[in-house]
């Protein structure tokens, strides 16, 4: 038997209880897991292996911040000067890294992880002579949306990259070239659009938020058009998600409240990623990443967790602040402040967690601002394990893609009420409504609303670049910011076409040999 020290990003478990390679490929099956000679037989096996495709997306979501958040002008870090081991992920915020970082690693792989267990339950169904029509369609539309999900995930942070659409089941098959960036968005959408015919509009029965249906499907395949400037075939899709149930919440915080995570409580979740609290290793820890560095979290989140070098991520701009209006109540639920001192030792102890509304640090304090969007405390007395599910989709989010969409196809007039109905519900009246018709004052309305509402959602890199500012935006912001921040290198910020992208990750390029890099790296 022949033993693979590496298996390439190709290759990776179908899931969580079965091995993805063929006995004609690792011949070995891991203890406590089943092989395809037993599984894939009921189906319950299917719907098991569905459900097991969903886990890469907390793998992605875990680490997506970093990439999509933090490479803009919305968020920044807490530097820790007494620790420098996570000089890799600040680099991703400083345009300073390279195809050995471990963050955008993780995220690749994990997306073919989630491709390889889709393509096996796939290539499974296509042979499946007993189920009915009606759970084939069901697990075959599932399936095709997570797929194109991932090289949705993929395509736009990679560019082009292997496009495999079946089991990895020798080793040959492992180690494809690169398709086109082309090629990958052609399989989206045609992913996309099968699911779309397959699956049923959303039920908001408990539970369900984190499965696919046709209204992520609808707003998914429109992010992919709009990402490729294609807003007249976006335009349907959103207004089709406009009928199809969902609407704003009223507390603009109270959608991301770990007690509106159910369906029934919040109708404006579209899709997001499933966390649960508990010993099942499902929990989330995002609000451990998001304060700031301190010896001991009591004060925030009322259980004693050391936080240094592990906190301090996602950490709001200037540049944020400033673009918020008075009045705005997402400024409150997305921003706050931390007051504290700093000790002999030279951490940051905190005294309490006050309003960042027209906020002046008091004498002697040490102020310190953090993401709030995801800060609902006190926490259970286990460190690191909340239930705080992570928004991929949103009604708020179609609202403005949708504005987004009728603007650019030359009817601005028709854009404002969705725009408004956004901007209505953060100030709770209609008297800060937009009136511009003229179509590049709303343009830049639209983005400017898309940043207020979606900070720290993972969406202002992709709208940068979506809307061509990633450079000239990021350039400015990078030369206000090694100004402020002394410990920022000369050569951050230096953001050309090139970094538009990230790097395929080394080991990937270090095992298959067919693979190229991106220009620059």
């Amino acid at each position: 038997m022949k033993r693979f020290k590496y298996i390439t990003a190709g290759c990776l478990v179908t899931i969580t209880v079965l091995s993805s390679c063929s006995k004609d490929f690792l011949t070995l099956y891991p203890e406590g897991n089943l092989n395809e000679g037993v599984f894939y037989k009921t189906d319950a096996d299917y719907q098991q292996a569905i459900v097991g495709s969903y886990v890469p997306l907390r793998d992605i979501a875990n680490n997506a911040f970093w990439m999509d958040e933090m490479r803009s002008d919305n968020a920044t870090y807490d530097y820790y000067a007494k620790d420098r081991g996570s000089a890799a992920r600040e680099n991703l915020s400083t345009f300073l890294d390279d195809a050995t970082n471990g963050v955008t690693q993780v995220r690749y792989q994990a997306a073919y992880i989630g491709i390889n267990r889709l393509n096996a339950i796939l290539d499974h169904l296509a042979k499946n002579t007993t189920m009915s029509d009606s759970l084939k369609n069901l697990i075959t539309g599932e399936a095709k949306a997570l797929r194109g999900h991932y090289y949705f995930d993929l395509v736009r942070n990679f560019g082009g990259v292997p496009l495999h659409l079946h089991e990895t089941v020798s080793y040959g098959d492992a180690f494809l070239p690169r398709a086109t960036a082309e090629e990958v968005y052609s399989q989206v959408i045609s992913d996309l659009k099968d699911a779309k015919d397959l699956l049923p509009p959303p039920s908001f029965v408990d539970g369900q938020t984190g499965r696919m249906n046709k209204g992520v499907v609808s707003t998914e395949l429109a992010a992919v058009y709009m990402q490729r400037k294609d807003y007249a075939s976006a335009l349907p899709l959103l207004q089709d998600v406009t009928k199809m149930g969902y609407t704003l919440l009223t507390n603009f915080s109270a959608i991301f409240d770990p007690a509106n995570k159910v369906a029934s409580k919040n109708k404006e979740l579209i899709f997001d990623v499933q966390y649960q609290s508990g010993t099942t290793g499902q929990s989330s820890a995002f609000i451990y990443r998001f304060i700031p560095n301190m010896p001991s979290t009591t004060v925030l989140l009322g259980v004693n967790f050391n936080v240094n070098g592990y906190g301090g991520w996602n950490t709001p701009t200037d540049n944020l602040i400033a673009a918020f209006e008075p009045g705005d109540t997402r400024f409150t639920a997305s921003v706050g402040v931390v007051e504290g001192t700093i000790n002999a030792n030279q951490d940051f102890v905190p005294t309490k967690v006050v309003s960042a509304v027209n906020y002046t640090p008091p004498a002697g304090v040490t102020a310190k601002y953090f993401c709030r969007k995801f800060y609902f405390a006190p926490y259970p007395n286990t460190n690191q394990n909340t239930d705080q599910n992570w928004p991929l989709y949103r009604y708020g989010d179609v609202l403005l893609m949708l504005a987004d969409c009728l603007n650019e196809t030359g009817k601005p007039g028709d854009a404002l009420p969705f725009l408004n109905q956004v901007r209505a519900r953060a100030f709770g009246d209609a008297n800060h409504n937009i009136n511009t018709a003229d179509q590049g004052q709303l343009r830049t309305a639209i983005a400017l609303e898309r940043r207020r509402e979606l900070a720290f959602e993972n969406k202002r890199w992709q709208d940068l670049i979506r809307t061509d500012q990633a450079i000239p935006v990021m350039t400015a912001y990078g030369i206000t910011a090694k100004q402020k921040y002394p410990y920022m290198l000369p050569q951050s910020f230096t953001v050309t076409q090139n970094r538009l992208l990230y790097p395929i990750p080394q080991t990937e390029m270090n095992l298959n040999s067919q693979l190229t890099q991106n220009p620059g790296y």
